[in-house]
């Protein structure tokens, strides 16, 4: 008996015969020392339904007190903690990309919305209007720290409003001092500082606050910039897990300090190397089973990163190459998140099966094992997971009878046979092992195992045993 190597993060490789195995829609959790495996793999979190607007694309949202702004379209929601039917504000909200959004911590709070390249508007109260003062310019992002509303522009500047004040003075600006590069974002760090993002370089400003002129002064350096400006998150309330982001060299990195420490995989470098708008490229971050994860994602892919385990994964929804879910917030003690594929909102939710009733596939692939140079005959395959799973109540069969899919690959993962259906155990039958015989001749590279699983129940993989003679 041979133990079936599962692997600890996604690593699909440069080529199929590289590759160290996949994981897509779980995650490895290390389990206590005397539990039967040293890892259980879990599905990654699911979503349900929370609100929904009338039409349009997500674009952000911000938490306000106890209601959470959404911008769908050309238009501002307002919702609720139960959630359900937006209530559409007067007014609109320009252009179609994504919008970044601050508010202040005026007695009402003024709130105000960014959308690159096409200027700023505010919320007053239940209407979307013009920003009030034209001295605003037309920003590409914005942020709030210490007292008062960050502007930056893509000719390096960055201007400030007067404590918690939609006014701006022409005199409360200053600009990117390192190289002349376009600013993106203002991201507030939890100590006071403000990190001014551009293209080539990420600037730390701060201090005591100016009497006059711009709010804060110059600090250093971060010989680093970022690739857009949705390509950095961390900052956002309910994470506390550091600050990441998509650097002009094409990785994933974790700021450490003023240090940035690249995280990312030689796949995934490999992915925003070659994504053909970086611009676009989203970072955001959320929280389920007290997991945090970073979520990386571009036009046809999307990895996960678990800060817990320090390890990688892919995200794909159902019939899609990357998830649905964009944006999260945390609001009302939960992480909700925008629709790819709807006009809704979504809550994560790490008890959730599935996605708003659609399958959530976690599937394994591993890397190769055999006996190279030798020829093997697979005589069967047992797998270790939790049985007994099924919901005695729920759907029929897909609930209250699930099964896991069991495929190999001869070739190093080019092609798949067909794949086996096992079932997993109805409710509380957990005796049962699940296995399958003859599975024919491996290559001399041996065989690489698929498992995949989309019954919406509580189901994880612990591992799998391979039974082998050799040949020759």
């Amino acid at each position: 008996m041979t133990a079936v190597p599962f692997p600890l993060l996604s690593s699909p490789g440069k080529h199929p015969q590289a590759s160290g195995g996949r994981l897509i829609n779980c995650y490895p959790e290390k389990l206590s020392g005397t539990a039967g495996q040293p890892y259980a793999y879990w599905r990654c979190a699911g979503l349900v339904g929370f609100g929904t607007a009338a039409s349009g694309d997500y674009r952000g949202s911000l938490v306000v007190g106890n209601t959470l702004y959404a911008v769908f379209g050309d238009k501002a929601f307002s919702y609720l903690a139960t959630g359900g039917e937006g209530t559409q504000l007067t007014g609109t909200v320009p252009g179609a990309a994504p919008v970044i959004m601050a508010r202040d911590n005026a007695a009402t709070p003024n709130i105000v919305i960014v959308s690159p390249g096409d200027g700023a508007v505010i919320i007053s109260g239940t209407a979307v209007a013009d920003y009030p003062d034209i001295d605003v310019g037309q920003p590409n992002a914005v942020a709030y720290l210490r007292g008062a509303f960050h502007f930056t522009y893509g000719d390096g500047k960055v201007r400030n409003s007067d404590t918690n004040s939609l006014s701006i003075n022409t005199l409360s600006v200053a600009a990117a001092e390192s190289k002349p590069d376009a600013l993106y974002r203002p991201i507030p760090l939890g100590n006071g500082q403000l990190l001014l993002c551009g293209t080539s370089s990420i600037e730390v400003w701060g201090g005591q606050v100016n009497d006059t002129g711009y709010l804060f002064s110059y600090i250093a350096t971060i010989a680093r910039g970022i690739v857009g400006p949705y390509a950095i998150a961390g900052h956002d309330d309910g994470w506390g897990k550091g600050i990441y982001f998509v650097g002009d060299d094409f990785r994933v990195s974790r700021l450490d300090g003023y240090t940035p420490v690249a995280v990312s995989p030689a796949e995934l470098d490999l992915c925003i190397e070659r994504e053909a708008d970086k611009s676009a490229i989203q970072v955001c971050v959320y929280v389920a089973q007290g997991h945090g994860f970073v979520v990386v994602s571009g036009t046809d892919w999307c990895w996960e990163f678990d800060t817990t385990l320090e390890s990688w994964h892919e995200r794909q929804s159902y019939g899609q190459k990357k998830w649905r879910g964009l944006f999260p917030v945390k609001a009302f003690d939960k992480w909700i998140c925008g629709d790819a594929l709807s006009s809704s909102l979504l809550e994560i939710s790490g008890t959730a099966q599935d996605e708003v009733g659609t399958p959530l596939r976690m599937r394994i692939e591993t890397g190769p094992i055999g006996g190279f140079p030798s020829v093997l005959r697979i005589n069967g395959i047992e797998l270790y997971l939790t049985t007994g799973v099924g919901i005695a109540t729920g759907n029929d069969p897909v609930q209250t009878d699930p099964d896991v899919e069991i495929s190999m690959s001869r070739d190093s993962g080019k092609t798949w046979v067909d794949p086996r259906v096992l079932k997993v155990g109805r409710q509380s039958l957990t005796g049962g092992r699940v296995r399958s015989s003859i599975w024919g001749q491996a290559d001399v590279k041996g065989v690489r195992w698929r498992f995949d699983q989309s019954s919406n129940v509580p189901f994880g993989f612990m591992g799998a045993d391979m039974q082998a003679d050799v040949l020759r």
